[in-house]
C-alpha cells in the first residue's frame, strides 16, 4: 500500500514540475520548469489574452496603457527594470516589434521574458495554445481557440457566396482625421483587421499596400478615388462615437465619398481593433452586421 501511495506521489510531483519547452513569437527557446504564478504583462493586447484564458489572477503588473487593474511599472518602451523587478514576477509577458530590444534588459536581470507577436488571426489562435500550454492549461486553451477558428468559419460562411460586386468597399481609419491632415493612417496588407475586413464580406481599399507591421499610409487622393462605400474608425473614449463619426461626415475632403455621401460611417473599440488578441474576433459580427445589416452599435 505505501509503495503504491509512494509510487502515485512521484507521478503527481512530476507531473506538477514537468518542464514545458516552446519557442516564442520571436523564436526565441525558453523553458519553464513551472507554471507561472506571478505575471507582469507589458502589453496590453497581452493582458488580454490572459484575462481570454481565465488567467488574470496571475497578474501582478501591467504598463500604464492598460484598462486592467494591477500594479503600474509605467511605459512599454523604455521599460522600467526596477518596477518591475520589484514585483518579483517569474514571467514577463511582451510584444514584439518596438519592444523587442527591451527583452535583453530584463534578461540581464534574471527575468524570464515571453514575446507573442501575432500578426494575422491564425497567429492569435496559436498564440492561445502557447499560453495555455505554459500556463498548464493546454486543454482549456485548445477548446478556446476551437471557438475563435469556428467564429472564423461561421462569418465566413455566411459571406463567402457575396460576389465581389455586391461587397462593399471599406476605409478602416484608425483615429477620425483633423481638417489639416493630409495622409490617413489604416490597416493593410498583413494586418488581422485586413483579414476581418475580408471574412466579414468587405474589400479594404488598402488591401495590398504595405505598411509598418501591416499598418500603411492612404494619401486622401488615393482614397477619394476609391470612394469607399462603408467607412470605420476606431474611437478611444466611450460616449464619443457621434462626435467621432460627424467629423467624418463634415471633413471636407471626403464630401464626395459615397460612405459619408450615404452616412455609411461607423465606429469600433478603437483599443479593442488595434490590439491583436482574441478580442479582435468580436470585430466579425460587428462588421459583417455594418456592411450587410447597416447600423453602427
Amino acid at each position: 500500500m505505501h509503495r503504491k501511495l509512494s509510487v502515485l506521489l512521484f507521478i503527481l510531483v512530476s507531473i506538477l514540475t514537468l518542464a514545458v519547452t516552446v519557442v516564442d513569437d520571436s523564436g526565441r527557446v525558453v523553458e519553464f520548469a513551472t507554471v507561472p504564478e506571478r505575471v507582469v504583462s507589458l502589453s496590453p493586447a497581452a493582458t488580454r489574452f490572459l484575462i481570454f484564458l481565465g488567467l488574470e489572477d496571475r497578474i501582478v503588473g501591467v504598463t500604464d496603457y492598460d484598462s486592467y487593474e494591477a500594479e503600474r511599472v509605467g511605459a512599454m518602451v523604455p521599460v522600467n527594470v526596477e518596477k518591475v523587478v520589484a514585483l518579483n514576477p517569474d514571467l514577463v509577458l511582451m510584444f514584439g516589434g518596438f519592444q523587442l530590444p527591451e527583452v535583453a534588459k530584463l534578461e540581464r536581470v534574471g527575468l524570464k521574458v515571453l514575446v507573442i507577436n501575432p500578426t494575422s488571426l491564425d497567429d492569435i489562435i496559436r498564440d492561445v495554445v502557447l499560453l495555455g500550454t505554459i500556463f498548464g492549461e493546454t486543454e482549456l486553451a485548445v477548446e478556446k481557440a476551437g471557438e475563435l477558428k469556428n467564429k472564423m468559419l461561421e462569418i465566413g460562411k455566411k459571406a463567402y457566396n457575396i460576389p465581389p460586386l455586391k461587397r462593399p468597399k471599406v476605409l478602416y481609419l484608425i483615429s477620425a482625421p483633423g481638417s489639416d491632415v493630409k495622409e490617413i493612417w489604416t490597416c493593410g496588407e498583413g494586418s488581422y483587421l485586413d483579414e476581418i475586413i475580408s471574412l466579414a464580406g468587405g474589400m479594404n481599399i488598402a488591401s495590398g499596400i504595405a505598411g509598418p507591421n501591416g499598418w500603411p499610409q492612404l494619401s486622401l487622393e488615393y482614397v477619394v478615388a476609391q470612394n469607399p462605400d462603408v467607412i470605420i474608425v476606431g474611437v478611444y473614449v466611450p460616449g464619443t462615437e457621434d462626435e467621432e463619426i460627424k467629423k467624418i461626415l463634415d471633413f471636407d475632403p471626403f464630401r464626395e465619398v459615397n460612405a459619408v455621401k450615404n452616412k455609411k460611417v461607423f465606429t469600433v473599440d478603437g483599443n479593442l481593433a488595434s490590439q491583436p488578441s482574441p478580442d479582435v474576433f468580436k470585430l466579425l459580427d460587428i462588421l459583417y452586421n455594418y456592411f450587410y445589416g447597416g447600423s453602427n452599435r
